[in-house]
């Protein structure tokens, strides 16, 4: 009997050498979720950052391609010629501190990401009343890939939103309205490897600025992305032993927004340029408005205002959920709010601004509370060698939130 046991375990053995220890096996599919790449948290400029987003009524200077592509047309108020080139580089996230414990998504746990930064860069050029553009902003945030965290075994993943945009004045550079492709895509990096995402959409932006009026209003119509999978030859939708994700997806966004300006010359916040006044009396325009010095104040208080309007999306899984221990939880399906509002004041006129602003961001998980921000900072002229050169500097504060920013571009 004791030797009929052992010649049956054996047989079990030989028969089946993989019950014991066997491995899952690998998928051949990606998961039908999406991943969500919007966090509601502030994406953009020094400028906008420090108001605290509200930016799309204010549409000036290439700090604000992120906020309203109409800016593309807005020509500066200084401008002397039928052309123009304006350039930013910011650079935010700045690492003042320890990444890991921060709440990047807003879900009111502290996240296991040990790295994060973002960069923006914007390119605009203007012939007359025409504007031509485009917009580059990524944000890389590293995931643990294992419970060890091991700086060799992590995963990468960056989003880049970029938009190709024209726009265009009309009437008296009163009404600015822009159209672009808007583009968003995701790379996801585990060692030598990178799986690609990506998809297009079209964006609709617009700016009213009344003359001899101290405001704006500005709308920003962003689509809704889907980026699908774009498999490599031979790739296995595999990072780090879990399966990837089908698609990445950007909700569609509508903003709207409002500025006005305080202070003596206040109504000369949309006063027109030497270089449009021209073109219109040579185009036989009536009523144009006479010529000012281009030190003629013009208001020294900005108050903006803003409001988004975040739509929902289906089948949707936070994007930290590329390395979950666990079964991703679904996000994104309400749509969300987010009010925006700030400040900027010319502190020494022509050679510093400060800023203030606050917004509520909207959680995107299900019965996690908004969480408010407070934001802030400065811009610094620098010197004149062809356009005036300025730095600027922003914070966003938050509960388990801190984001450090630093930019170069033109004063304006």
């Amino acid at each position: 009997m004791r030797t009929l046991v052992l010649l049956t375990f054996a047989a079990v053995l030989a028969v089946a050498p993989g019950a014991w220890g066997q491995e899952e096996p690998l998928p051949d599919e990606p998961r039908q979720e999406r991943l969500y790449v919007n966090s509601g948290a502030l994406l953009g400029s020094t400028r906008m950052v420090a108001i605290g987003g509200a930016y799309t009524g204010i549409a000036e200077g290439t700090a604000g391609f992120s906020s309203n592509l109409a800016t593309l047309a807005h020509r500066a108020p200084q401008l002397d010629r039928d052309w123009d080139v304006g350039v930013t580089l910011s650079w935010l996230d700045v690492p003042l501190r320890e990444r890991r414990g921060q709440d990047l998504d807003n879900d009111g746990l502290p996240d296991e990401a040990p790295g994060s930064s973002q960069l923006l860069f914007g390119l605009l050029l203007q012939y007359k009343e025409f504007g031509l553009g485009t917009f580059l902003r990524t944000r890389t945030v590293t995931y643990c890939a294992t419970l060890e965290c091991l700086e060799d075994d992590s995963v990468s993943v960056a989003v880049t939103q970029s938009a190709l945009a024209g726009a265009m004045a009309l009437g008296q550079d009163e009404f600015i309205v822009s159209l672009g492709i808007y583009t968003a895509l995701a790379t996801l990096s585990h060692g030598d490897e990178e799986w690609n995402y990506g998809g297009t959409g079209l964006s609709l932006d617009l700016l009213f600025r009344p003359q001899a009026r101290p405001y704006r209003v500005g709308i920003s119509v962003r689509p809704q992305v889907v980026g699908g999978w774009k498999q490599k030859e031979g790739q296995a939708p595999v990072l780090a032993g879990r399966a990837i994700y089908s698609a990445v997806v950007a909700p569609a966004t509508l903003s709207l927004g409002a500025s006005y300006r305080f202070g003596e010359g206040a109504e000369r916040y949309n006063r027109l340029s030497p270089a449009a006044r021209r073109q219109l009396i040579a185009s036989g325009a009536t009523n144009v408005s006479p010529e000012e010095s281009p030190d003629a104040p013009s208001g020294n208080f900005l108050v903006s205002a803003q409001i988004d309007l975040i739509s929902s999306v289906e089948s949707a899984v936070a994007l930290r959920s590329v390395t979950a221990f666990s079964e991703p939880e679904p996000v994104g399906r309400t749509a969300l709010f987010q009010p925006h509002i700030g400040a900027e004041h010319d502190t020494w006129p022509g050679r510093v601004r400060t800023r203030l602003g606050v917004f509520v961001e909207p959680s995107s998980f299900e019965g996690q509370a908004p969480r408010p921000h407070l934001t802030g900072g400065f811009e610094l002229f620098l010197f004149r060698y062809w356009e005036d050169w300025a730095v600027s500097a922003s914070f966003d504060l938050a509960r388990r939130y801190a984001n450090v920013g630093f930019s170069v571009g033109f004063w304006r």
